[in-house]
């Protein structure tokens, strides 16, 4: 146990992190000299839990996200749930005085279900991000400067964003963006309908920015209900738009980062369906490989001539490829087939941007 100790407090000494080691019972049990920096208006001297330390702070409303105060037990609570089902995870988060931190939560091996949270200031770092003009968040950009310290190997820090078979982004008010996976970060490369300029997403068409930013205002309204957006825009070298909608993350009540809602932009392209991966299919449906490789081609609108053509057999062969899927899924057929995979690609397909729809 002493070594496990050891180890976590010689690597935030040197990744110069506060330290903050709690055991089973969420009792804090270690701090090292920098977190004594940071929080000297706790007195880490006394025994305290955890929730007793994120008290002491409410107290002296030392966050700068006012809407922790309005139900702090419940915002203690859902921190609490997330420590409970979560292993390792890294945020930011901002004091009142000016100050950010990168939070870096992990519970750690070989303990009697210990685990700690290591701060780093990055308030300049940040800084310096939004004079380039850069993406605030994305965790994958801090991933170099703060490696799990319990573990010998960095863990990848998984960018959520990823997931989602489109381009999307998390926006604030007027279009500024905070983080974006990689097909959203090519689109606005690209100019491709939209861009990105002082850190905010604009519509490429000047006559379409001031739709969207009507659009943006309307969902981004004080007291409003956060009801979804959307609208079409136009592209440069594509006559078909994109679509684009603006809606809520789905934890409604913690939907903010520095005072403010923020928003999941999505953009679709029409033209690109998300290619479904045959041997996902056929574990999902129950198919041959070769039975999934039809059905893929189906969703993603791929007409029989051309699957017989591609496969190089007869169209005789696929329909009766077509005719055991059926009999295999209880599917109505060809058609039903069709539109059953193309809604799966949407949600387990690999993304694939493509400028000007090609």
């Amino acid at each position: 146990m002493n070594t496990v100790l050891g180890n976590l407090l010689d690597r935030a000494e040197r990744a110069g992190a506060a330290l903050l080691i709690c055991d089973d019972q969420d009792r804090i049990i270690r701090v090292n000299n920098k977190q004594l920096q940071i929080y000297h208006f706790v007195d880490f001297s006394t025994q305290m839990t955890f929730d007793q330390f994120q008290w002491r702070g409410i107290e002296l409303r030392k966050m700068a996200d006012t809407s922790v105060y309005q139900d702090p037990q419940a915002w203690i609570d859902a921190a609490a749930r997330s420590r409970q089902v979560c292993d390792y995870s890294q945020f930011i988060t901002r004091h009142a005085d000016g100050r950010v931190l990168l939070v870096c939560y992990e519970k750690v091996n070989d303990t009697s279900s210990w685990w700690y949270q290591a701060r780093i200031d990055i308030t300049r770092e940040l800084q310096a991000r939004l004079n380039q003009d850069s993406v605030l968040l994305g965790p994958a950009f801090w991933e170099g400067g703060f490696a799990p310290l319990a573990r010998n190997s960095t863990v990848p820090i998984t960018n959520v964003l990823e997931a989602i078979p489109a381009a999307a982004g998390l926006i604030m008010s007027r279009g500024k963006l905070l983080d974006a996976n990689q097909a959203l970060l090519a689109l606005l490369r690209d100019g491709d309908g939209l861009s990105k300029v002082d850190g905010r997403v604009v519509a490429c068409e000047p006559s379409e920015q001031a739709e969207f930013l009507r659009r943006l205002a309307l969902f981004f309204e004080p007291d409003g209900p956060r009801l979804p957006v959307g609208m079409r825009i136009s592209r440069g070298e594509s006559d078909e738009p994109f679509f684009i909608t603006v809606s809520s993350l789905l934890d409604q009540g913690r939907e903010t980062w520095d005072n403010g809602h923020i928003g999941v932009l999505t953009v679709a392209n029409p033209s690109v369906t998300p290619a479904m991966d045959p041997r996902l299919l056929a574990e999902f449906l129950g198919i041959t490989l070769a039975e999934a490789e039809v059905a893929a081609a189906l969703g993603a609108g791929t007409s029989i001539a051309s699957i017989a053509k591609q496969r190089e057999v007869q169209t005789n062969t696929v329909y009766a490829q077509v005719k055991k899927i059926v009999e295999k899924t209880g599917y109505k057929g060809q058609a039903d087939i069709a539109r059953r995979v193309s809604d799966l690609a949407r949600v387990f397909g690999s993304r694939q941007y493509s400028r000007g729809g090609r």
